[in-house]
Parts: C-alpha cells; structure tokens; sequence
C-alpha cells in the first residue's frame, strides 16, 4: 500500500523526499558523531569562563601586590617601620580580596572538575582534568602567600612597638612572598596553555 501510495506520486516530488532523507540521515548520523566525539557540557564552558576571569584578577592583585612588597623591603632597609607597617595593612585589606577571588574560583573549578566525566573524548576529559589541578594547586599557593604575609604583618607590628629586631625575617618573608607571587602567574599560565591545548583537540 506504501509502495502503491510512493509511485503514485510523481516523479518530482519523489525525488524531493529522497533528497530529504539523505539530509536527514547525514544530519543525524552528523549529530551523533558531534556529540558521542566532541562532547563538551554547557557548565563546563561556563564555569571555565568565570574561572579564567577570576584568575586573572587574581594574577593581576598578585603582581601588584608583589611591587608593594618590594616598597615594604625598602622601607624596612631604611628602618621606616611605620610607613612600611601601613603599606603592609593596606595590603592585608587587598590580601582579603584574593582569598575571597580563591574561594570563587575554587567554586568554578568544583564545577569543571565534575563535568570533565562528561567530556568526550577521553583526551580532552584528561587535558581538562589537569587544567583543574594546576589551577588548583594555585589556590594553595595563594594560601601560603596569604600566611607569609600575615606573619610579615605581625613581625612588622612587634618591631615598631621594640618587641623584636627581625631584619632578617623581614627579608626572608618577603622573598617567599615574592616568590609565591611568581608561582601563581606562572601556574595560572599553565592553566592557560592546557585550555589552549584542550580547545585545539576538540
């Protein structure tokens, strides 16, 4: 009957429905491919986007953050405790917004973490995966700065009341915070480069 129905039309418009299949079955046999090979989860993109914009920030308050310290290091050469206690009090209350940028971007990394599962193929889940890493291991890095610097405030504190003479703590501080600076940028850029590599093996 189906057969009888198809035939009875003409010869145009038959031509026209098996046109359409062949659409139709490259489009979904297209689809399929696209999502089963290149499959990348909305809350991945979106968590990864925020994440690169908070890193950003947060590499951004680390650097400066880092040309201030070098003032404190001069002041403290120059025995200017007072000014360089109120350079590194302004630099808690900055000190306080990259902890609170850590705990948004550790948010967004929960995220892309979860959705790497979701990932296919298994080579962009695993280049993910370890952007993921990398930039967690930032925040722990950001952790220690944080710490190198309260002490740095403390110590600057007990020198200005004569309760301490640590020169040399004071410099040791502010290289490991120099140098803590210098390992975020360095592994927000690596982060970076892993996203770079990801987006090129979709």
């Amino acid at each position: 009957m189906i057969g009888n129905l198809y035939f009875g039309i003409s010869k145009k418009v038959r031509i026209f429905i098996i046109f359409l299949l062949i659409i139709l079955v490259f489009y979904f046999i297209g689809r399929f491919i696209f999502i089963r090979l290149n499959k990348v989860p909305l809350e991945f993109f979106k968590a990864r986007q925020e994440a690169s914009l908070i890193a950003h920030g947060i590499v951004k308050l680390s650097t400066d953050s880092a040309e201030r310290v070098g003032q404190i290091s001069n002041l403290n050469d120059k025995q200017n405790y007072t000014e360089a206690l109120n350079l590194v009090t302004r630099e808690m209350e900055k000190n306080r917004e990259i902890r609170q940028k850590a705990i948004e971007l550790s948010a967004n990394l929960e995220i892309m973490a979860r959705s790497t599962a979701k990932i296919y193929p298994d080579s962009s889940a695993r280049v993910a995966l370890e952007a993921v890493s990398i930039e967690t291991t930032l925040i722990s890095q950001l952790v220690d700065y944080s710490d190198y610097l309260n002490q740095l405030l403390e110590i600057l504190r007990a020198k200005l009341l004569g309760q301490s003479n640590s020169h040399d703590k004071i410099n040791e501080l502010i290289k490991k915070i120099n140098a803590e600076a210098k390992t975020v940028n360095e592994l927000n850029q690596k982060f970076n480069d892993l996203m770079n590599q990801f987006d090129n093996n979709k």
